[in-house]
């Protein structure tokens, strides 16, 4: 008599092994490429909110004759810069809404600076004429230099060609 084979169905463990080696190597070769997209978009996104402070910074100075954003009263801080740069101003540099009359200037901005994609901060430091800061130190989402003007990513990270995000 012949016995009957019992018919099975299913993968042996050594399929399932080399399936599983296949799918990690193939996840290997992926999260590096992932990787460095997601520092190349922080990057560019830094980039772009520099680009958009900083813009809005020279345009107040123009029209407010080289007078830079953030002081009141003989006062610099990151709350009259903010708001110098998001509402109507007059030639003083005092705010009011959009539309109110004697506030010719501005918006610069039309909403906040933004998170700086590479400490997740959104704060201002204001630095007063006469004050310096070497380096980044992560403290804040960014530096705003009054004496000069300039306006920098706190960062003491790198972008993916190794410069300091701190120089973009």
């Amino acid at each position: 008599m012949h016995a009957l084979r019992a018919s099975r169905s299913g993968f042996t463990l050594i399929e399932i092994v080399i399936a599983a080696a296949i799918v990690l190597l193939l996840a290997g070769m992926v999260v590096p490429v992932f990787d460095g997209a997601v520092a190349d978009a922080e990057a560019a996104s830094t980039r772009q909110i520099l680009e958009r402070a900083r813009t809005a910074i020279n345009f107040y100075s123009f029209q407010h004759e080289e007078q830079l954003p953030g002081e009141s009263g003989g006062v610099w801080s990151a709350d009259t810069f903010i708001e110098q740069l998001r509402l109507a101003t007059n030639e003083d540099g005092d705010t009011a809404e959009a539309g109110t009359p004697g506030f010719a200037y501005g918006p610069y901005l039309t909403d906040d600076i933004g998170t700086n994609p590479f400490n997740d901060l959104d704060t201002v430091l204001v630095l007063a004429p006469g004050m310096t800061m070497l380096g980044a130190d992560d403290t804040t989402g960014w530096v705003y230099f009054a004496e000069t003007g300039d306006f920098r990513a706190n960062s003491t990270e790198n972008d993916p060609n190794g410069d300091p995000i701190w120089d973009l």
